[in-house]
Parts: structure tokens; sequence; C-alpha cells
């Protein structure tokens, strides 16, 4: 998104980075992050999918110290229990639920990433910024519901058990 490559044509052999953004725009990688985590001590079994919010330009090691509060709690995804015969058919109605709940929370990191924003630094000075995702930091059962996939498939290719030691 920042740069794109344009090809080199016979006046210029060399290859030229153009800019895709707008002059003097930012670019703000974000990165996300979500657990499903109980949310209540000792009153019950209240449990959430935690949605997390960082910027992806912070060094990792500032970021895996707890203390510097890199991750800030951005929403609260519902667990509800649906009452259906069916065992499938509830897995699937709570995996809906949080992507519709995904698409409602992050709509408006999704209009910064296509069309930016206005945002102002510490010392008060504005800049337009894009906010695209950079990346989605998940287990393998939260990537497996945001994959949209169950059983014994993968979350990153389109193999099933049955062909995990297919090189193919």
């Amino acid at each position: 998104m920042q740069v794109r490559i344009t090809p080199p044509s016979k006046s210029s052999p060399h290859v030229f980075l153009k800019s895709e953004l707008p002059r003097d725009a930012t670019l703000l990688g974000i990165m996300l992050s979500s657990d499903k985590t109980c949310i209540t001590a000792l009153t019950g079994n209240r449990v959430a999918h935690l949605l997390l919010i960082s910027l992806a330009n912070i060094h990792m090691n500032t970021r895996l110290k707890s203390s510097s509060n890199t991750f800030l709690l951005t929403a609260l995804l519902p667990v509800p229990k649906f009452v259906h015969r069916k065992k499938q058919m509830k897995g699937v109605l709570q995996d809906r639920l949080v992507h519709q709940c995904l698409d409602v929370v992050l709509e408006p990191l999704k209009s910064a990433a296509q069309l930016g924003i206005m945002m102002s630094d510490p010392i008060r000075h504005s800049h337009y910024c894009f906010t695209p995702l950079a990346s989605y930091i998940a287990d393998t059962p939260e990537a497996m519901m945001l994959a949209c996939v169950g059983g014994k498939t993968s979350p990153v290719t389109m193999a099933m058990y049955k062909q995990f030691g297919d090189a193919f």
C-alpha cells in the first residue's frame, strides 16, 4: 500500500517506486489480537472474546512487556449459548455472531484504511493517516473461527487432516 513498483520502460531501464498514498500521508499498520477468556472471577462462567489493538511499528521487545500497555482493549465480543438441537448449528451461530460484531467494531478502522483519517501526534500536529490491518494474532481455535473452518481443518490452508502428510 505504501509503495508500488512500476515496471521499467524503454526510456528508463531502472525500476521506479511510486507512492500510492497521498503526499505526506502516514501509514499506521494495525495489529489485532483476540482470545476467548473468562471475564468474571468466582461469580460464574462469563466468557467473552477480548479484542485488542496495537500499532505494528512498536518493537517486539516493548510489545511483549505487559507493563508497557501497548495493546488496548477495543471490545468484548459476546460468546452466547444458543439453544438448538444440532451441536454444529450452535457453533455456526456463535461464529457468525462474532464475525458480525467484528464487522461493526472494525468499521471505522476499515474506513480509515481505505479513505484515510486526520489524526494528531503527541505534539498536536495533524497528519493524514491510513490504518491497514498488518496482522491478526490468534490461537488455533480463534484462527479456525475467523477462517470459518471447523473440525480437523487447517485455518491457513484448504487441507483437511487426511491431507496433512501430502506434499501437494
